[in-house]
């Protein structure tokens, strides 16, 4: 129903504006002048503390007179402004009241469309680690989200998805660490994500690989030269027994000791995979080198 306010108008007498204002000015002017470039001395900072203190008074003066003008025009403001806060106030209850019901109506709805699109996610049957938030748009609660577009969009988003996975799924089929590219896309749900992380696995089993290929080679060679030396050494032996030396006259002869090898220690620390550090060892063992196993 049309309501209108009827404002009573009342005739208040305030100032305006400080009509003198030009003369106070010129009045001022030549006696603050003194004071731009003043210099305070040891002698002259009682008599400036006293310039000071007239000045504060002057200044309050005039801003006492300001607060008390503003306060006269205030005060007619002021009851109208609590007369119209108790109107609104009448008519918050019933706007309260009927906004409660129309809440209650659409959360019964929100739940109608939701339990729609739960049924739509459930009849598609996709593996667990698609949940229905992953493919629902965020939005879904807004009314000009329409049901079936936002069941087409599930389908889309789940069927992305599906497509990607089986990509990652024939594109690292037999890559050892295919399980954790896996695991990784089904967290991420981030097809270009999962591709940099799969990148990295192989770079650094490739390097992997490399490596021990490297050791067991060197390990092989070191094994095959021992075998060889073993095997040469008896037929050197044979044939220096084989030479008939002539009796030669007899001489003192001093015999020194064989001198051995010497023998050193040192330490130093390695960083591999499992496999590594075991063909490191059975490189180490096979030229005799002893090691010490140091454990954290």
């Amino acid at each position: 129903m049309p309501m209108e306010l009827i404002f009573k108008s009342v005739e208040i007498n305030l100032p305006k504006e400080i009509e003198n204002l030009e003369a106070l000015k010129n009045e001022l002017a030549p006696k603050l002048e003194q004071y731009k470039n003043l210099v305070v001395t040891e002698d002259s900072i009682k008599e400036a503390k006293n310039d000071k203190a007239n000045l504060n008074k002057l200044k309050k003066a005039i801003s006492d007179q300001r607060i008390s003008i503003k306060k006269q025009y205030m005060e007619p403001y002021m009851l109208l402004e609590s007369q119209c806060k108790e109107l609104d106030a009448l008519i918050d209850a019933p706007i309260q009241a009927i906004d409660k019901q129309i809440k209650v109506f659409e959360e019964i709805e929100k739940n109608e469309k939701f339990t729609e699109l739960s049924k739509a996610f459930n009849a598609m049957e996709l593996p667990d680690w698609i949940d229905i938030g992953d493919v629902l748009n965020p939005k879904w609660e807004n009314k000009t989200q329409k049901l079936e577009t936002l069941k087409a969009e599930m389908k889309a988003n789940s069927d992305k998805f599906l497509k990607e996975m089986a990509e990652i799924d024939k594109l690292y089929e037999n890559f050892p660490h295919k399980i954790a590219i896996i695991d990784k896309y089904k967290q991420e749900k981030d097809f270009s994500q999962t591709m940099i992380y799969a990148k990295k696995l192989e770079y650094e089993y490739n390097r992997e690989q490399q490596l021990k290929a490297q050791l067991l080679k060197a390990a092989e060679e070191e094994k095959a030269k021992q075998a060889e030396n073993a095997q040469n050494a008896p037929e050197a032996a044979s044939a220096e027994s084989d030479v008939i030396t002539p009796p030669a006259e007899p001489t003192a002869v001093t015999v020194e000791p064989e001198q051995a090898p010497k023998i050193i220690t040192g330490k130093f620390e390695v960083s591999g995979t499992a496999e590594q550090i075991k063909a490191l060892a059975t490189f180490m063992k096979s030229n005799g080198i002893k090691f010490t196993i140091i454990k954290d």
